[in-house]
């Protein structure tokens, strides 16, 4: 049989670019491993940086939707990301936030696994699902060629999206081994200091909530490279450079954690926790300030295991550069800490991949997750991948939105 479309991987840019594509056609989703091992950040081990099993990062994503959209890519993709949050969040509105500085935290983050379910029983016999691991493709007059393991399939069209890690190995392998980068990029979480709340020009986070979630607002470093938000200080996290020494032991925690943060020692941390998940009490008054900061080439990674190593002089620069909206902020003496992202991005050498001619509407093979985006800027990227994937894959096979047949 030859498929319509081929898609490999099964995390959120593949689920965006799935829904793009028109009911009428027979996809075939190559959705990963349903055993896989999780891999983690060489120096940070409560960090997921990559998952080849079935759902992908989107296993573990905590679901925050910014609303900036100031990188060209998410500029692109507003419409699309308009029409795609609607589809998930019915009972939230988000048009008129578009080009402002506010994040959606909802209650129920996107989760592949359950919208594949959904997405399976709209499409019906038209959408088939197989957890295998995609090794390498072929390129012929009559389409490509996927091998999964000891399976060969063929379709017209093939949507790359395994992920930041995996996607370039594939390509490598398919076409050459030019198109991967020996970096890759992503956002570092960074602690820079308290305000206190009551000092003219300084007031708390704003905080919206709905039936679905809530709305918190941030604001930009004045040089725009980074995003920061104020939340609240409690108990043993009003010391400054307290809550980043004990982020620096607990990590960054994934969503579905919070059950074991909340069995955690330090009261500060389970507040700042309670606040971050569910927006309670967001007023106190000592604030802490993070700033999630843009980092080019961050990790070095090896075009023979791709295993990462950080290019710690990478994020050094990046803080040094930040400047700052406050001047009554009290300054954290701890910058030689900070969280990694999991907002990795830019594998993919974007000049090979355009000489390979993998970049454009015409190509029969197109990599749509952030392997393939060289600039996210300092926001959330994950919402706008999926809206970016979902706005190629329609605009190739040409069909309107797909969205109303879906709900």
């Amino acid at each position: 049989m030859v498929y319509d479309d081929i898609i490999i991987g099964s995390g959120l840019a593949a689920l965006g670019a799935a829904i793009g594509l028109a009911a009428s056609r027979k996809v075939l989703v190559i959705g990963g491993a349903e055993k896989a091992e999780l891999e983690f950040y060489s120096d940070q081990k409560s960090i997921p940086c990559s998952y080849t099993g079935v759902g992908g990062l989107g296993n573990f994503w905590h679901g925050v939707v910014p609303t900036g959209i100031e990188a060209p890519y998410a500029q692109e993709s507003s419409k699309e990301l308009v029409e795609l949050f609607q589809y998930f969040y019915p009972r939230s509105s988000i048009q008129d936030r578009i080009g402002r500085r506010w994040l959606f935290v909802p209650r129920r983050p996107v989760r592949p696994r359950r919208e594949w379910a959904r997405l399976s029983r709209q499409r019906g016999g038209n959408l088939r699902f197989l957890p295998l691991l995609a090794d390498r493709f072929d390129i012929g007059d009559s389409g490509p060629t996927v091998f999964a393991g000891a399976e060969t399939f063929k379709s017209r069209r093939l949507w790359i999206a395994a992920g930041v890690i995996n996607s370039p190995k594939i390509v490598a392998l398919s076409v050459s081994p030019s198109v991967r980068r020996p970096f890759v990029s992503d956002h570092i979480i960074c602690y820079v200091g308290q305000l206190e709340q009551g000092t003219p020009g300084v007031s708390g986070p704003r905080v919206e909530r709905t039936s679905e979630g809530f709305w918190l607002s941030f604001e930009r470093s004045l040089d725009g490279s980074a995003l920061l938000t104020r939340r609240p200080a409690r108990f043993d996290y009003r010391r400054l450079d307290y809550g980043i020494e004990q982020r620096a032991i607990f990590g960054l925690p994934t969503n579905n954690a919070i059950a074991t943060l909340l069995r955690a020692t330090s009261p500060g941390l389970v507040a700042e926790a309670l606040f971050n998940k569910f927006g309670l009490f967001p007023n106190s008054r000592v604030l802490s300030v993070y700033a999630q900061i843009l980092v080019e080439d961050a990790l070095r990674v090896s075009l023979e295991d791709a295993s990462m190593t950080p290019v710690h002089r990478s994020a050094a620069q990046a803080m040094a550069r930040l400047s700052l909206p406050w001047p009554e902020l009290v300054k954290s003496r701890r910058l030689d800490l900070f969280l990694r992202g999991i907002h990795l991005h830019h594998s993919l050498d974007l000049d090979a991949m355009k000489t390979a001619g993998l970049s454009s509407d015409q190509s029969t093979v197109r990599v749509v997750d952030a392997s393939a985006i060289s600039q996210i800027g300092p926001e959330h990227h994950s919402f706008y991948t999926m809206a970016r994937a979902y706005r190629l894959s329609r605009q190739v096979t040409a069909v309107g939105s797909r969205l109303q047949t879906l709900s």
